[in-house]
């Protein structure tokens, strides 16, 4: 008869050995997030949703997200996270564009910001 010690261990190895491809639990992971790229996937969604006129671009005030500079000190303190994901206040609803983004657009953004915000 195995011990009840053994029951509990083995139930606790099962569920820390799950991982979480993203921290957002309100999105259903539905792409590789090792494939996600600044280049091909984050920065067509800035210029179509963020770096648009009156929003994040030059001149405007705000943060200048038309290049990874610009972008990338808002991504590595947070801010960007906590605006665009958790809050999700960005895009604004009376934005120029489209004023909110979609689930796929959001996993996206997840998925960069885990690995790190990375220039890739």
């Amino acid at each position: 008869m195995k011990s009840p010690m053994f029951l509990m261990l083995l139930i606790v190895a099962v569920i820390y050995s799950c991982t979480k491809v993203i921290d957002d639990p309100q999105v259903t992971p539905t792409i590789v997030c090792s494939t996600v790229s600044y280049t091909t996937d984050i920065t067509p969604i800035i210029n179509q949703t963020c770096a648009i006129k009156s929003c994040h671009v030059s001149g405007t005030g705000e943060v200048d997200y038309t290049t990874y500079a610009g972008l990338k000190n808002d991504a590595i303190n947070g801010k960007f996270k906590k605006e665009v994901l958790t809050n999700k206040s960005m895009p604004p609803r009376n934005s120029n564009g489209p004023n909110s983004l979609t689930a796929a657009q959001l996993e996206k953004f997840t998925c960069w910001i885990n690995a790190g915000s990375p220039n890739n």
